[in-house]
């Protein structure tokens, strides 16, 4: 499909990897030890975690104080994050491969564009985890401001094409159940964002209780939505396999 190779069905192999469920395996990474992070702050780090500035009850923790502030979260986090990086960045390349396939060749810059923010996106969760916010704030801000700016422009885009710049316009149901799942993470992406900024604010200037742990669920979901669509990848690759053999590895 995407490489010059001969058929891997009428080759010896030794091992048959389906990209979906490797896809489905990398994205499982972060959102297992995302939930895992929270559920062990809340339990064990529960009155510091939500301690803010104005000394105001709050029952949700940000997602900087789940994953960055505490052991063992920080170092479950990090595990994940930079176990699966290699993975997600093959991914990429063969989301790219799929895109140029399936995309109008008049459109490839669009194409080229939404990679090229998808890539700037992972690189931006590394920063993300390994520059904390309370260990480097600067570069932490740097890394989440731009992840976040990269992730739904990336989003945007990929829904765009997928939706209006295809070279046929028929599509399978699994496709067109594909593009609705990604237009609706997208909307609770920027949704979920907007309300995180607004309780953030709020919270700055007026100091309500339980106002911070709005923000901390808000954020909860960007999380979510972001790894939804990053998981419907499943649909647009699932005729796709990895076959490795003595003599290395094809893709077909």
């Amino acid at each position: 499909m995407y490489l010059p190779l001969h058929n891997g069905s009428e080759r010896k192999y030794i091992i048959k990897i389906p990209v979906k469920k490797l896809s489905l395996f990398t994205v499982s990474l972060p959102l297992f030890a995302f939930i895992l992070c929270v559920l062990i702050t809340m339990y064990k780090d529960f009155e510091s975690a939500n301690n803010t500035h104005c000394k105001v009850p709050n029952v949700f923790p940000s997602i900087s104080a789940s994953i960055g502030n505490y052991e063992p979260q920080r170092t479950i986090w990090r595990l994940a994050i930079y176990s699966h990086a290699p993975i997600r960045f093959f991914i990429i390349y063969l989301r790219w491969e799929y895109y140029r396939s399936i995309i109008s060749q008049s459109c490839a810059f669009v194409v080229n564009l939404a990679v090229s923010l998808n890539i700037i996106e992972n690189l931006t969760l590394l920063g993300l985890t390994h520059w904390t916010s309370s260990q480097n704030y600067p570069l932490h801000e740097i890394c989440f401001k731009t992840f976040i700016a990269a992730s739904m422009f990336y989003m945007f885009f990929t829904c765009m094409m997928l939706s209006k710049y295809k070279r046929r316009s028929t599509q399978t149901k699994l496709e067109a159940y594909s593009i609705k799942m990604k237009w609706r993470a997208f909307f609770f992406n920027v949704g979920s964002f907007t309300f995180a900024a607004y309780f953030f604010l709020r919270h700055n200037k007026l100091c309500e209780p339980y106002v911070y742990s709005m923000f901390g669920l808000s954020e909860y979901i960007v999380v979510i939505s972001n790894i939804i669509f990053h998981m419907t990848t499943v649909y647009d690759l699932k005729r796709l396999f990895i076959y490795f053999s003595r003599s290395g590895f094809v893709i077909e």
